[in-house]
């Protein structure tokens, strides 16, 4: 797939470059970490002269023989070089035993600057504080905007990449793929590999059915209000067993896994928020399509998800 630079989440790496923080780069599955990942590279490799680039990939075999701490703390020690800045930065970083260890380590030497990406199941954004003593800045990366799917695809007609835009959502992954049916697929496939992985095997769920079907209500109503207490009534009088104390659990989990987003309602006259009533927006619209069709396009919500 093509690479194009995300001036907007480059911008935010640029402006803590430096900074004695971990950067950690959240976001989705398949949203662009790792390509934002290579571009803030090739960024710094035109512009900073006196930098000394420490890149470990662990997607890529070449990088298989250093998955523990030990044996990474080793890799990254050889290669600092004592007169230039040393920029650390690590994709996929779960999977190298003990990783908050080393990274810790490596952050308390003050010798690197730090950026990682890494599966949502184990850099979840309420468990960084957690895993790492230094404080963390986090880069939340979103799939595509409609300007980004533009600058993609190039496209002269803002009208048609519109409509081609609702329809296929910012999954930049799927771009490559020519029919709408084998976009959804491979869309699909990225939102059931988060559910089983960042949610399912992580708080290991036993009621995987239960939780499907509250996904699916929430894919049916992204940008509507939504109470707890009612989703939970409603798939009670379903004969399905629960309370509202699971369904609140479970979307915290869906929400921790960059699934969804929620906004908090806002009461203006007495400005303070309101627990009742909440939304929740998808991260991307497409999700919607690729689960439950397009039988229902429900324009108007899809908008606002947008």
């Amino acid at each position: 797939m093509k690479l194009i630079e995300r001036d907007f989440y480059l911008d935010k790496l640029k402006n803590v470059m430096g900074t004695p923080d971990i950067k950690v780069i959240t976001g989705v599955r398949r949203c662009g970490k790792s390509k934002l990942m290579d571009a803030f590279i090739d960024w710094i490799k035109q512009n900073e002269k006196d930098s000394n680039i420490i890149h470990i990939n662990y997607n890529l075999f070449e990088f298989d023989s250093i998955k523990t701490a030990q044996s990474l703390n080793s890799y990254v020690e050889e290669r600092y070089q004592k007169n230039n800045i040393n920029y650390l930065l690590i994709d996929e970083v779960q999977l190298c035993t003990d990783f908050e260890k080393v990274i810790n380590s490596f952050h308390a030497s003050e010798k690197y600057d730090i950026y990682i990406t890494g599966s949502n199941a184990f850099l979840l954004s309420s468990d960084l504080a957690t895993l790492f003593t230094g404080r963390v800045f986090q880069i939340k990366v979103f799939p595509f905007s409609f300007l980004e799917y533009q600058k993609y695809f190039k496209n002269a007609d803002p009208e048609n990449a519109f409509d081609s835009y609702v329809k296929e959502g910012g999954m930049s992954g799927s771009f490559v793929y020519k029919s709408t049916e084998e976009k959804y697929a491979y869309i699909k496939d990225v939102f059931d590999t988060l559910i089983t992985r960042d949610i399912v095997q992580k708080y290991k769920i036993k009621n995987e059915l239960l939780l499907n079907k509250l996904n699916d209500f929430m894919l049916d109503n992204i940008s509507s209000e939504v109470s707890v207490r009612k989703i939970a009534d409603t798939l009670t009088s379903n004969q399905e067993k629960t309370n509202d104390k699971t369904i609140g659990s479970y979307l915290n989990y869906l929400c921790n896994a960059f699934a969804f987003y929620k906004v908090r309602r806002y009461d203006i006259r007495g400005k303070k928020y309101l627990a009742s009533q909440d939304k929740y927006y998808l991260a991307d619209h497409s999700f919607r399509y690729a689960i439950l069709g397009t039988k229902n396009m429900d324009y108007g919500r899809v908008y606002e998800n947008m």
